[in-house]
C-alpha cells in the first residue's frame, strides 16, 4: 500500500450516518450517486470509512438526501 493510499482516508469528512440516512430514504448507493451527482463509488468509499467526503460533496449527499449535512456527520440528535 503506497503513502499516499494510506492517506486517503483521512482527508475530507468521515459521514458515520450516510448510511443509515440513506437506507432510510429506500436509496441504493447508485440512486443517492445519480441524485447527488457523484459516483456510486464514492457513496461506498464513504459509507464504508476508505475515505472521507470533501465539503462540496457532503453538501450534495445531503441535498439529495433532504437533510443538513451536520446530520450525516452528527446523526439526527432531536
Amino acid at each position: 500500500m503506497s503513502q499516499h493510499r494510506s492517506e486517503d482516508r483521512y482527508r475530507g469528512i468521515p459521514l458515520p450516518h450516510l448510511r443509515e440516512v440513506r437506507q432510510s430514504r429506500g436509496l441504493s448507493q447508485k440512486e443517492l450517486g445519480e441524485l447527488a451527482g457523484v459516483s456510486p463509488g464514492t457513496v461506498y468509499r464513504v459509507e464504508t470509512g476508505l475515505r472521507g467526503a470533501y465539503p462540496g460533496t457532503v453538501r450534495k449527499l445531503a441535498t439529495a438526501l433532504g437533510v443538513a449535512s451536520e446530520e450525516l456527520v452528527h446523526g439526527n440528535r432531536t
